[in-house]
């Protein structure tokens, strides 16, 4: 099938390959086309762009603390028109969170093997603290 045209779901025969839409309908997929959408879906053929605010929900952080970030260029992103929104990949703000979060593990590993080391981490804090009750 060369054109794309959506027809209600009702009328595809069984067994038939096809996508459906929002609305009911249903577009018919020839032997082809079934094949270029699965490696579309399998190997990423479509970009999986998603907003600045997205972005911030899977980082947990401010849209603001994005815009430093991609304005840094430690994510890429695309932008849609002169001043349009700014789109980013979901797999790049995912390696970027899991980066982050590696980092942030490894100083704090840093920081516990100092405090050992400096003999910090055998202090009696009870005298310094009683004076805050």
């Amino acid at each position: 099938m060369s054109t794309f045209e959506a027809i209600p779901i009702s009328q595809i025969s069984e067994g038939s390959a096809y996508i459906t839409s929002g609305d009911g309908k249903a577009i018919p997929l020839d032997a082809e086309e079934l094949r270029r959408a699965f490696d579309a879906i399998v190997h990423g053929g479509g970009a999986d762009l998603i907003t600045t605010g997205e972005a911030a929900q899977i980082l947990g952080v401010s849209p603001k603390t994005v815009a430093r970030i991609l304005d840094s260029g430690e994510i890429p992103f695309t932008r849609y028109g002169s001043r349009g929104n700014r789109m980013v990949s979901r797999a790049k703000v995912v390696a970027y969170r899991d980066t982050s979060e590696a980092h942030g593990r490894q100083a704090l590993e840093d920081m516990r093997e100092a405090a050992s080391q400096g003999g910090l981490d055998d202090v009696d804090y009870t005298a310094y603290l009683s004076r805050f009750n």
